[in-house]
This record gives C-alpha cells, sequence and structure tokens, in this order.
C-alpha cells in the first residue's frame, strides 16, 4: 500500500491540529471537500493508516522494548526507562497523540462515509468502512493495553466538547474493539485486490480476524483465540528465510497480516529504526541493545542483564538475522575483547539512506497467529504430543531447531515455558515482549532481575489487578497534559 503516501501531506492539513482536544474548526470545509467525491474518501481511509508510521518508529519501541527483558539502553538516562516516566514524559504524550490522531480520522471517516450516496460498487463503500473500523480497533487496542481506560471518542471531532470524555472501563474499551472488529471481518474483503477494493498493504478481512485473535489471546478467551485461529493457519504460511520478515524484499505477503507500509524518500514516510538499533561506529544510536548476560550486569539506565543473548539454541537461524556484534570493539566493557557486545541487527539497512529506511515493519506476523494457538490450546488443557506441540515445532524447524516432544515437555507448565520461550526469540523487537510480559502478570517479576543490578525496586504502586485476567497488570501514566485539555478524564492512573 505505498501508494498512500501521495496523500499523507493532504490529510495532514485537513486533519492535523495541535491536539485532538483543541481541533480547528476552519478545517471542515477542506474536509468537506475531501469527503465530496468518491477518490476523496480513499484518500482519507489512507491517511488514517499514516499515524502508523510514526508510532512504530518512534517512542513506542522505546517504551516496550527497554520496558521488558530484552531491551536495555547503555546510556545514563531515566525517561526512556518505562519504569521511573512520569506523567510529564514527552514520549508518552506523543503516543498517545499518534493513536488518537488515528482513531479521530477513523471516527470522520465512519461518519462521512454513510452521507455519501455515488460510490461506484457497494464493494468499495464496505472495504473502506471495515478498513477504518480496523484501524479504530488496532488503536485502541495498543492504548488500553498502556493505559487501561481511557476516553472512548467515537464521533466525529467538530467541537472541543465532542473531544472531552472521561475515561472508559477497560471492559469498555474490549467491548468497543470487538465490536469494531466483528464488524470489520464482515465488511472488508479476504484478499487484497483493486477489484474489491483493497490495495496491497491494506487491512483486510484476514487482517482483523488476525487482530481479532490477539485481543482474545490478551483477554485469556482461549476458545476464541482457538476457534479465530483455525481459517487463519490454513490460509498464511511461515517465511522460510527468516531476514525477509523484516528486510523489505517480501513485503504484504501471506506470511503477515498486518504491515506499517513505510517507502517513498520523505523522512515522514519512512523509518529511522535502522538507526535507532545500529551502533555509533556506523552512525547509529544503539538506542536499545539485546540485554546479555555476559556483561555482568554494566550498563546504564537499566542494567544489561537478563538474557535475551543466552536464549539461543546451537543452530537457530535466526540469531544471526536478530543480533550482531559486527566485530567492534565493546564500549560497555573495553577489558572484553572485540566483538563481544550485540546490537540488535534485524532491522539493519544498507540499501536505503541512512535514517531513511523503506522497509515495511510487521505488525501481525503469521508465526505469531501460529504460536498464539499453541499458547491457547495449551492452556485450554495439555496433550501430550498434541496440535500444541505441531504448531511450536513448525516454528522451531524454520528456525533449523529440532523437534520437541512429550519426553521432553512432559506437562502444561513445561509446554507453557517452551511456547513463551519461542514467543520472545520468534518476535523479538516487534513491540511484543513487554504486552506478553503484561498479560502473562510477569512483568515485575522479570524486570526485577534488571533492577537488583542497580538496587533499585519494581514501583509495585503503579500496577493494578486486570479487571479480566485477575492478573498483576503494569499501567503507564495518562499524560498530565491530557487532564488540562480534559475537564471530563477522571483520575490519574495508580502510583503518579
Amino acid at each position: 500500500m505505498k501508494k498512500y503516501f501521495s496523500f499523507i501531506l493532504i490529510l495532514g492539513t485537513l486533519f492535523g491540529c495541535d491536539s485532538i482536544l483543541s481541533p480547528d474548526p476552519q478545517g471542515l470545509i477542506t474536509v468537506d471537500k475531501l469527503f465530496s467525491t468518491e477518490s476523496g474518501i480513499v484518500t482519507a481511509v489512507n491517511g488514517a493508516y499514516e499515524p502508523l508510521q510514526g508510532i512504530y518508529k518512534g517512542e513506542l519501541l522505546r517504551i516496550t522494548e527497554l520496558g521488558s527483558d530484552d531491551g536495555w539502553i547503555w546510556r545514563k538516562e531515566v525517561e526512556p526507562d518505562i519504569f521511573i516516566i512520569d506523567q510529564t514524559y514527552g514520549g508518552i504524550q506523543g503516543i498517545w497523540a499518534d493513536h488518537y490522531t488515528g482513531i479521530t480520522r477513523t471516527n470522520t471517516i465512519l461518519n462521512r462515509i454513510e452521507k455519501f450516496e455515488d460510490f461506484t460498487s457497494e464493494t468499495l463503500k464496505k472495504s473502506l468502512t471495515g478498513q477504518a473500523r480496523f484501524l479504530r480497533a488496532f488503536y485502541y487496542f495498543n492504548l488500553v493495553r498502556l493505559f487501561g481506560g481511557v476516553p472512548l471518542i467515537m464521533d466525529e471531532v467538530v467541537s472541543r466538547q465532542d473531544a472531552e470524555k472521561p475515561r472508559a472501563s477497560i471492559q469498555q474499551v474490549y467491548d468497543q474493539i470487538m465490536v469494531d472488529l466483528n464488524e470489520a471481518i464482515q465488511l472488508l474483503p479476504n484478499d487484497n485486490t483493486t477489484k474489491n477494493g483493497n490495495q496491497a498493504g491494506m487491512a483486510n478481512a484476514k487482517s482483523a480476524q488476525a487482530l481479532l485473535v490477539l485481543v482474545n489471546l490478551e483477554l485469556e478467551k482461549w476458545d476464541k483465540v482457538i476457534s479465530g485461529s483455525s481459517e487463519l493457519i490454513k490460509s498464511g504460511a511461515l517465511q522460510s528465510n527468516y531476514a525477509g520478515n523484516f528486510n523489505g524484499s517480501q513485503e504484504n505477503g501471506n506470511h503477515t497480516f498486518f504491515e506499517v507500509q513505510y517507502g517513498g524518500v520523505a523522512g515522514a514516510t519512512t523509518s529511522g529504526i535502522s538507526n535507532t538499533y545500529s551502533p555509533p561506529d556506523y552512525g547509529g544510536l544503539a538506542a536499545i541493545l539485546p540485554t546479555d548476560d555476559d556483561l555482568q550486569g554494566k550498563g546504564g539506565s537499566l542494567s544489561s542483564g537478563n538474557g535475551f543473548m543466552q536464549l539461543f539454541e546451537a543452530g537457530d537461524r535466526r540469531k544471526t538475522v536478530l543480533v550482531q556484534n559486527y566485530g567492534l570493539t565493546n564500549f560497555i566493557d573495553p577489558t572484553k575483547p572485540k566483538g563481544s557486545l550485540y546490537f540488535v541487527n534485524k532491522y539493519y539497512n544498507t540499501v536505503d539512506p541512512r535514517g531513511l529506511s523503506t522497509w515495511n515493519y510487521p505488525l501481525i506476523r503469521f508465526s505469531e497467529i501460529l504460536l498464539a494457538r499453541a499458547e491457547a490450546l495449551n492452556e485450554a488443557g495439555y496433550v501430550a504430543d498434541g496440535e500444541a506441540f505441531e504448531l511450536l515445532n513448525r516454528i522451531r524447524m524454520n528456525a533449523g531447531l529440532p523437534r520437541l516432544t512429550a519426553g521432553e515437555l512432559p506437562n502444561q507448565a513445561k509446554l507453557r515455558e517452551a511456547i513463551r520461550k519461542e514467543r520472545r526469540i520468534e518476535l523479538a523487537f516487534e513491540a511484543k515482549r513487554y504486552f506478553d510480559l503484561n498479560r502473562w502478570g510477569l512483568l515485575e517479576a522479570s524486570v526485577q532481575k534488571q533492577m537488583d543490578f542497580l538496587n533499585l525496586t519494581f514501583p509495585k504502586s503503579k500496577i493494578i489487578v486486570h479487571p479480566i485476567t485477575k492478573k498483576s497488570y503494569y499501567l503507564n501514566p495518562i499524560p498530565s497534559i491530557e487532564f488540562t485539555n480534559n475537564a471530563k478524564l477522571g483520575v490519574q492512573n495508580p502510583g503518579y
């Protein structure tokens, strides 16, 4: 869907404002014109994808990767450490604003599309409506996992009052996500062709089904994960070359259900993620490094310990794609030899200009649905050498690893541990691990191992009992500026 980049500057003008809580009514005349033609509505829907580009090349990665046991930062910083962030931190504000930008765009589309009567086909109208519903669900899914209950803004924002809503409950947010996704599944085509109104890269019915599987996984609705993934696992395939998931060579294929589309030459439409992860010797920031127990806790904001580098089995073909030492000097511990410090290699791009990578970023991969189904099957009831084993082993064999059997994993707990380990490696540095640890109720225990090196204590006051899963659940702060913008917002999350 690289084509939508030609529309972004238009939508930035039409929909842009300093805050969704202070919309510019003058823009409504231009929006009226945009929604007066079918091509204008297509432009608007394309623009609703655009916030994803900023979200997945910016602060969300720092929050999730540094907030997990996979990543750490070597500089002496406080803000990127998720557990010291406060409600005034600008990165949190950026995440909040980007997601609500996407939400308000989808709301405008859903409001205006029903009033337009000149579509060339009903199929196109359904596709555009379904895409907007899918995107709104996606944005709210991120928000509810990061902040808990958030304002449910469901209508077009034409005045300040339209955006001033109280925080909904976590349950209410998930209820709306379910409504949007189930509707999107009915509206969207199963594949992307111009005949049915979808370009490559746009959300289709399979995208919505896959996201619904992940929502149900988050809520531990095992039966719905199992039923929802049945057809999906027949429609996709694993990428035989693991690097092909990330290096721009196999984009929008059947190994993914949804990707952030990057392209063009402008900074706004490209990703700087390669520069974020690559070493300073190559002009990068090395802003997130893989945790490595061999560094013995030496590090920066949080320690380098908690063992991502120690996860790999011999023969795992993913390792050299995921991490590389590049033969460089170990600037963390100069007493160690060259090549003893590892960097995230997964997105390293030497093809495009530095900091302007055009490679897509995968959001829902086929392998994640396989692992979600395996997890749900095991949680629903352990079966020795059953389907959960087969799904796990599909991932392992694709990575060059041997099959695991009930002899090695004789009970539910052992299989659970193996599935979780496989998720950690397979989906590493894809903004997944933090959310996994949190939904399992393991975030505190896992990150405390890092904090022990610095004699810090995980802030228990920032944890709630998740009202649906009853697990311990960490919440980020609502940005303080939002309480100024929205008098109806309510109370801050605990611990801030």
